[in-house]
């Protein structure tokens, strides 16, 4: 990634403005169409719950790990219906081979039962709506938002935050970066408007930075 962002530097155009954050835009969406790991299963569907079900189970966890947990467990459960009402046993064997086991199959019951009870099985929209769900942070809003929602959101976790520190030679202000206005207002320019190009845009910069 060291070297990736020096190039990158290098390269810049004289004016770092609009052209700037069209060249920064450009050279990473071109690197993830070409080396990102677009293959995950996660990444290739925008379905609500399992945008959501992969938040919860990526967290810090290595992708590799998560593949097979993450297909067995929307096989034997598509929907927040089907997760509702399950014997938290059963969850719990289903994603122990990712750890915290305990954790997260709580989180998933829960999270399927306000889904079903507060909302009719559907998700929201709105990023106050989502950080109330259960297992839900600002990040997995995010994703929600970028992914189901098309909204042109920024996916802030530590391999993007070490991307755009040292791009910007920014240092965050609050622990909380979305919470960090300075950071919000860079990449409230920097993020493509088009929704396919913002979601690949995160990929790629979350890819160069793992």
């Amino acid at each position: 990634m060291d070297k990736w962002v020096c190039e990158l530097s290098s390269n810049l155009p004289m004016d770092v403005d609009r052209e700037f954050i069209e060249y920064v835009r450009r050279v990473v969406i071109d690197w993830y169409r070409v080396y990102g790991d677009r293959d995950l299963p996660w990444r290739g569907t925008s379905d609500p719950w399992s945008v959501l079900v992969a938040t919860i189970l990526l967290r810090v966890t290595a992708r590799s790990r998560v593949v097979n947990v993450y297909s067995g467990l929307l096989a034997k459960y598509p929907n927040p219906s089907s997760l509702a009402y399950a014997r938290i046993g059963d969850v719990e064997e289903l994603v122990k081979p990712i750890g915290l086991h305990r954790v997260r199959a709580k989180q998933l019951v829960e999270l399927a039962k306000a889904l079903i009870e507060e909302y009719n099985g559907q998700i929201p929209c709105s990023r106050s709506e989502l950080i109330k769900l259960p297992g839900i942070g600002d990040y997995a809003a995010s994703v929600i938002l970028l992914r189901v929602c098309k909204q042109p959101e920024p996916l802030l976790d530590t391999n993007t935050l070490r991307v755009y520190e040292r791009l910007f030679n920014y240092k965050l202000k609050k622990r909380n970066p979305y919470r960090d206005k300075g950071l919000m207002n860079i990449l409230e320019d920097l993020i493509p408007r088009d929704p396919l190009e913002a979601y690949e845009f995160n990929l790629g910069v979350m890819d160069l930075g793992s």
